[in-house]
């Protein structure tokens, strides 16, 4: 645990004491919602089997997200079997299905032994009228008898407005008031169908929803403009208690707030103390990544190859001196371990020097050769990266090491 009065810095991370220059108020408890198996699932080419959503559900699970949404029962067999698998599987999450405010979509989620579902209907006027092709008051209707009878077969009610950032801030309330007091809600969704808002408009926009209604907030958000994550940590200092979120940042577009980013940076910026094993979350996501067919870019925060990795030889010798006096946060926000990432590693290449040497010398248990030497070796690995235009393997070094120098001459 840190330092009460260093909050920012632990074994298991160093950030800026400048987040801590004005107080911010989490909620007292904040849940992960995960949309992976349904909004990331509409990214266009991905397609998860009712086995993988099963097996990656209880991965979910055991690393401590909250609520699954495997998906809406109405789209396929294999979705409704995943749910209802999933929902039987004695899971600690809560397993949600997604449906329209339609009772059809209710009925055959309650024979899926859901805990809850999310229930969609748009808010904002232009889609109702010119996407939907009904009227505001249609709406309304829909979504009040809907919700009443989710609530009448016992399970929870998510109410989710489509477009909620973009709808009138009169109609939004009115939506979100009627269907309180004559439907039924036991959350309500703030959704950012269309990724547009920035962090201030997410702010603002959950702090009107939160001040008119006590009860949970969910944050819900795309990321058009890169900012999923940032808007999401956003609605969360707003007072959103519930995150949706994608393993990966999988969805639609551009994607969805990316689970691992949201949740790394609630633990290391905001020493907020999650009920999630995130030594888990490498791992994790490259089983969905795998499963998905979505590779994970190498440098993508918290799970990408590059997040620990160095080539500039500046850094590389500010590594090699901090790693000898054990202060490996002296230059990373936070510790590898923390996010089961590997330890940092020294690549070869063409922005390599002398203390790139010294490190694959002493990892591969080579002599250290006269720093002339060093200058020849460190002048061939720089031409071989350039003519290859890539990164050198360890075998590549030992190679030019043992044409460069022999240490029994």
């Amino acid at each position: 645990m840190p330092d009460a009065s260093e909050p920012y810095k632990s074994s298991q991370y160093w950030t800026s004491h400048h987040n801590w220059n004005e107080d911010v108020e989490l909620p007292d408890e904040i849940k992960f919602h995960d949309t992976t198996f349904r909004d990331g699932e509409q990214q266009p080419g991905v397609v998860f089997s009712e086995d993988e959503k099963v097996e990656l559900g209880k991965l979910y699970s055991e690393m401590g997200i909250d609520r699954l949404e495997p998906g809406l029962p109405l789209v396929s067999d294999d979705d409704k079997r995943a749910i209802e698998r999933l929902a039987n599987e004695g899971l600690d999450a809560d397993v949600y299905a997604f449906t329209r405010c339609v009772k059809e979509d209710v009925e055959v989620a309650v024979d899926c032994d859901v805990d809850g579902v999310v229930m969609e209907v748009p808010s904002s006027r232009h889609l109702i009228e010119h996407a939907y092709d009904w009227s505001y008051e249609q709406a309304l209707e829909y979504a009040i008898e809907a919700t009443e009878y989710a609530h009448e077969q016992g399970i929870d009610v998510s109410f989710f407005c489509i477009d909620s950032s973009r709808a009138d801030p009169d109609d939004l309330i009115t939506i979100l008031s009627r269907v309180k007091e004559e439907g039924h809600a036991d959350s309500l969704n703030v959704v950012d169908t269309f990724g547009a808002l920035s962090p201030a408009g997410t702010r603002s926009l959950v702090n009107l929803v939160s001040g008119e209604f006590d009860i949970p907030i969910e944050i819900h958000v795309h990321n058009d403009f890169g900012l999923g994550v940032a808007n999401t940590l956003a609605g969360i200092q707003a007072g959103a208690e519930i995150a949706h979120t994608t393993v990966t940042g999988l969805g639609e577009r551009s994607g969805n707030a990316n689970f691992e980013e949201v949740a790394t940076a609630l633990t290391a910026l905001y020493d907020y103390d999650l009920n999630l094993d995130l030594s888990q979350v490498k791992e994790i996501a490259e089983v969905t990544s795998d499963a998905s067919g979505v590779d994970i870019h190498e440098s993508k925060p918290v799970v990408g190859q590059n997040q620990f990795g160095i080539e500039a030889g500046i850094i590389a010798a500010w590594w090699n001196r901090l790693r000898e006096q054990e202060m490996p946060l002296a230059m990373y926000p936070y510790h590898w371990d923390l996010v089961g990432q590997n330890a940092p590693r020294i690549a070869i290449g063409k922005m390599s020097g002398l203390a790139t040497i010294e490190y694959w010398c002493d990892r591969l248990g080579l002599q250290a050769p006269p720093e002339d030497v060093q200058e020849d070796i460190l002048q061939s690995i720089k031409g071989t990266s350039i003519g290859e235009k890539r990164e050198l393997s360890p075998e590549e070094f030992v190679d030019i090491y043992r044409d460069t120098y022999n240490p029994e001459n």
